[in-house]
């Protein structure tokens, strides 16, 4: 059975950066299982599966726009400094914040300057090319 739309599908991977480093695998634990066509992975790898059969391996690129997107300058926020808890005035600091919709947002303390501090609300993968070697498990 192939891989198309509306099947359940268990994968393996693992997921590179241009740089070589390991962002994510599953390698040796229990299988991803998504539905293939519900956007339950990022759109590029669900195009590179599509017509696989279990079995079979693949690698393949996917640019930052068939993945988290391109970096997006309006998710650079300044803040008051002030608005920041004392742990968070330094550069790579994780903060959670409530966004418009009331909804979670997560951001990375990107800069400091004297009496504000820029946060960064981009997905920590937007703008990245990944890399992934894919072996498909099942599909059903």
């Amino acid at each position: 059975m192939n891989i198309s739309e509306g099947k359940q599908v268990s994968i393996e991977y693992t997921v590179t950066l241009d740089t070589n480093e390991t962002i994510d695998t599953n390698v040796g634990q229990e299988p991803l299982t998504y539905t293939q066509g519900a956007g339950e992975i990022i759109p590029g790898l669900e195009k590179a599966v599509e017509g696989m059969a279990a079995g079979e391996s693949m690698t393949t690129t996917i640019g930052p726009e068939d993945a988290y997107g391109p970096t997006n300058p309006e998710a650079l926020v300044e803040v008051p400094r002030d608005h920041l808890p004392p742990e968070a005035w330094e550069v790579g600091a994780q903060l959670r914040a409530e966004g418009p919709d009331g909804q979670t947002v997560e951001g990375v303390v990107a800069e400091l300057r004297d009496e504000t501090a820029i946060v960064d609300f981009n997905h920590p993968l937007a703008g990245k090319t990944l890399h992934f070697e894919v072996k498909i498990i099942d599909v059903r």
